[in-house]
């Protein structure tokens, strides 16, 4: 079933005025206007406010799943309640609290297999716990993100070769010094002059 909805759109041109009508089909929301947001705004602030919001996402809760209780798209009811900087913080925070939810999440799913799960129940908790760590990895990348890790090997005859590589280099500059202040230094031979 398709939802059509009729919008009228004014376009002066320089010598006539001319009207377009523009017929859009949309099976997911209807057209959502200021209206919508400010009755999104005032539900929210009604319930708790940011202190719902952050309840109600940190819990495991998904904007897309609040965006079906106000008939509009998940982007819609984000950009709304971003534009409560208060909102937006409650839920930046919340979503690092939802990682530990996710993760509870598929503990419990994998607790409520048994030795009578079939090979296709499993797959597909699998897939659902694969799922839900992915999620708490992007929304708490310190806790439960794939860094690359970078492993270092310290070898300490190599270190020690290095040390005594630098003190030969170093003695070595050394004599070449010493010789060059003897190459600078006159000889001479003296013959003694004196009347005796």
């Amino acid at each position: 079933m398709t939802i059509l909805q009729t919008q009228q759109t004014h376009v002066k041109l320089p010598k006539k005025n001319i009207i377009f009508t523009l017929t859009t089909g949309d099976r997911r929301t209807p057209m959502a206007g200021k209206a919508l947001r400010r009755r999104i705004l005032a539900d929210v602030l009604s319930k708790g406010g940011a202190e719902y919001l952050f309840e109600q996402i940190a819990s495991g809760n998904t904007l897309t799943a609040l965006a079906k209780e106000y008939d509009c798209s998940r982007q819609y009811l984000s950009t709304s309640l971003k534009t409560i900087p208060e909102y937006g913080n409650a839920l930046a925070k919340a979503r690092q609290e939802a990682a530990d939810a996710l993760v509870e999440q598929g503990l419990t799913m994998v607790d409520d297999l048994d030795g009578g799960s079939t090979s296709s129940e499993i797959a597909a908790t699998r897939e659902k716990v694969q799922w839900r760590k992915f999620m708490a990895g992007s929304y708490n990348q310190e806790r439960y993100g794939n860094r690359p890790q970078t492993n270092v090997t310290i070898s300490v005859g190599d270190m020690h070769l290095d040390a005594l590589r630098k003190v030969n280099s170093d003695l070595a500059a050394i004599d070449r010094e010493d010789r060059e202040r003897e190459a600078k230094t006159i000889d001479a031979d003296y013959e003694d002059v004196s009347d005796e």
